[in-house]
């Protein structure tokens, strides 16, 4: 009886994911699935038909120097610092990457066509500009250097361009907004890195 009722149940899972699958791949998900895979074939063209040029105020060794420091951190038995300063490198890898993007849809854009109105998670959109520029607030009153000014600025001058009337191109609008929300969360894991750091120094 157990094992009758376990295939009924396995059968009726099964069931649910195949109709979840039949709806997925229906002529009607078609706009659904071209916005996805634009998105897609962006990054894919990026990665592999890109000139690699340097993108100004760009600096991709800032991420392996924060990275060693993370590490370093760590083998001196500061755990703590050393969580921070690695949430801070990965932070700042993903703003980087979303520089990246930029530089080179903006090159690009008009060689594929694409479909408008995406939805937010057609493009692996879950930041928001008006959360975003709050946590800006926020970090900005612990800046303690030009370093994390830098940043800042660039955060927010991505936040500026979407204000622009004629800056419309979707993918574009979502990937500054991705790497303003990247930037605000390094700056936040980057004053927690240097608190550690204080922490850790006055324990000693």
């Amino acid at each position: 009886m157990q094992k009758l009722l376990y295939m009924n149940s396995n059968e009726k899972i099964q069931g649910k994911i195949q109709e979840k699958f039949d709806i997925q791949h229906e002529p009607e998900n078609a706009e659904h699935e071209l916005r996805k895979a634009y998105n897609c074939a962006v990054e894919h063209s990026m990665t592999y038909f890109w000139d690699r040029k340097n993108i100004e105020g760009v600096n991709p060794n800032e991420v392996v120097k924060i990275y060693k420091r993370a590490m370093n951190a760590y083998e001196e038995g500061k755990r703590l610092a050393a969580e921070r300063w690695a949430r801070t490198a990965k932070h700042l890898s993903f703003a980087f990457w979303h520089e990246a993007k930029i530089t080179f849809l903006e090159k690009h854009q008009n060689e594929l066509t694409f479909l408008k109105a995406a939805t937010p998670d057609e493009y692996n959109l879950h930041e928001h500009s008006d959360t975003t520029a709050d946590l800006l607030d926020s970090v900005s009153k612990n800046i303690t250097d030009e370093h994390m000014r830098y940043f800042l600025l660039r955060a927010r001058g991505h936040l500026l361009t979407l204000d622009r009337p004629e800056y419309k191109h979707e993918l574009l609008r979502a990937e500054r907004l991705k790497a303003a929300h990247e930037y605000a969360r390094m700056l936040e894991c980057m004053t927690l890195a240097y608190e550690a750091e204080s922490i850790q120094k006055v324990a000693a």
